[in-house]
């Protein structure tokens, strides 16, 4: 054998045996690294990334330890949409199975594996089937999927994740249960898709497995004893434009002392319920202002978020709730005997509560012979105990809001922390402290919050830098033309 054949299957071998071993390395990386992966998603608005309620439940099921099967049947092979729906179906399935220990999730084709489908009853191309335990869960195509715009704007948006965690919700839950909003007195209507309704709140709270009704204690009565629904999980007065009549406030303490929880929502100047001095909270005089607002509106001051686990995971995501034209609220000081009461949104220390006087470019100001000095506390929780005389059985909670916007429909979506914090206040109210998360995906807007300084920098810098920068390029360009 020649020199120059033997270099040539030297280097050959060589060769051979680099690849061989570095294809070993890859396999024997994959091996020991596969069970500690870690997925990360750099994209800014964290789209491919589970959402944190969903995450939490996923946590839940942990705990709990029971298997959940999640089998997704791809959609119809030929259909225009298709390859978006079968791809957007598969990443989440993925994802789910990736994420939790007790889920078991695989996306099957429906043509291909017909038996899979008939042994689960499934006649439909998309449906996704989700079982726990005896419990069962189907989701159609149109639950996961839906069309928004019109003519060559018209695009397919993907609902699976959302319906996924409503699942998992009614899977955790064997009855849904009812939250009731108050109504005859002007409170907000929860069938109301008006600005001032509360629609978006009972969509949100649907999610949840709740479902959020009307209670009208008169008409509802038809004749008979009036009474809170033994159904209810909670009760929310949202603004009441009228005085709620003794009766009626009776009827509500006696729905609180057998353990039922209530949220009440008001505004600066409303009417304040009188069952409110059985509380010890009182509603001063005046509206919460604070230099850190959400610009151009003055009367939207940036709350700070306090330790409670109601706000703890919008702390932790620095989501602002957006509030607008609030109340202040003012616990009694020493507290009453067995209530225990906790503030959840406060103004920052140069906040104030305004009660008139005079304006500086149109804004108010703070003066202290006619203000109070922050911070103002804008929200706050009460858990009565027995020793209160207030509840017979168990533990009472009570959430005061200083301002009835944050849950409405004009206000809930657009704030990216409001459908969140409105949630977890009904989950924290109805005992589900475990589920307290970030609910739905953080809205990609951003809002701007300013001080009053800051405001007054910017206009300086528009109004004053600006034009001094044209001057002076203006002077540079007229003296290079001059010495030409």
């Amino acid at each position: 054998m020649n020199r120059n054949l033997q270099r040539r299957l030297a280097t050959g071998s060589n060769a051979a045996l680099v690849a061989v071993i570095m294809v070993l390395i890859v396999v024997f990386g994959y091996v020991l690294l596969e069970p500690f992966r870690i997925r990360v998603d750099f994209s800014a608005t964290q789209s491919s990334r589970l959402m944190e309620d969903t995450q939490n439940k996923l946590r839940i099921l942990e705990k709990d330890a029971i298997p959940v099967k999640i089998t997704a049947f791809s959609a119809q092979e030929g259909k225009k949409e298709a390859y978006f729906k079968n791809r957007q179906l598969q990443d989440l399935v993925e994802e789910i199975d990736y994420a939790s220990s007790v889920v078991e999730a695989e996306f099957v084709d429906f043509d291909r594996e017909r038996l899979t489908a008939e042994n689960l009853g499934v006649t439909e191309y998309g449906t996704v089937v989700i079982q726990r335990g005896e419990q069962r869960v189907d989701l159609k195509d149109r639950d996961l999927f839906r069309h928004v715009g019109k003519g060559a704007d018209r695009a397919m948006e993907f609902l699976g994740e959302a319906s996924v965690n409503r699942a998992f919700s009614q899977l955790m839950a064997n009855n849904t249960r009812v939250v009731y909003a108050l109504v005859g007195h002007g409170e907000m209507n929860p069938e109301s898709r008006e600005p001032d309704g509360l629609s978006d709140l009972g969509k949100a709270l649907d999610q949840e497995h709740y479902e959020l009704k009307r209670l009208d204690l008169v008409r509802d009565a038809k004749g008979g004893v009036p009474q809170v629904p033994e159904d209810a999980a909670a009760v929310i007065v949202v603004r009441p434009r009228v005085q709620i009549p003794a009766l009626e406030q009776e009827l509500l303490l006696a729905y609180l002392s057998a353990g039922g929880p209530l949220l009440f929502a008001v505004d600066p100047g409303g009417v304040i319920p009188e069952i409110f001095g059985r509380f010890g909270v009182a509603v001063p005089e005046g509206m919460v202002l604070d230099k850190l607002l959400v610009f151009p509106f003055p009367d939207r001051p940036v709350p700070r978020y306090r330790n409670h686990p109601i706000t703890e995971a919008l702390a932790s995501e620095t989501l602002v709730t957006l509030v607008s034209g609030v109340a202040p609220l003012q616990a009694a000081v020493p507290p009453r005997e067995g209530i225990r009461s906790a503030t959840l949104l406060e103004t920052s220390r140069d906040g104030w509560i305004e009660r008139g006087g005079e304006l500086k470019g149109g804004n108010a100001l703070f003066q202290p012979e006619i203000d109070a000095a922050g911070p103002a506390t804008m929200a706050l929780t009460l858990e009565l105990g027995r020793d209160s005389g207030l509840v017979n059985r168990g533990q009472g909670r009570v959430i005061v809001l200083g301002d009835s916007d944050m849950l409405s429909n004009s206000l809930l979506t657009e704030g990216p922390g409001n459908l969140s914090f409105g949630v977890n206040a009904l989950r924290w109210l109805v005992g589900d402290d475990g589920r307290l998360s970030v609910s739905g995906r953080p809205s990609a807007v951003r809002k701007l919050a300013l001080t009053e300084e800051d405001l007054g920098q910017l206009r300086w810098v528009v109004i004053g830098l600006g034009p001094l920068l044209a001057m002076m390029v203006g002077a540079a360009v007229w003296s290079s033309r001059r010495g030409r």
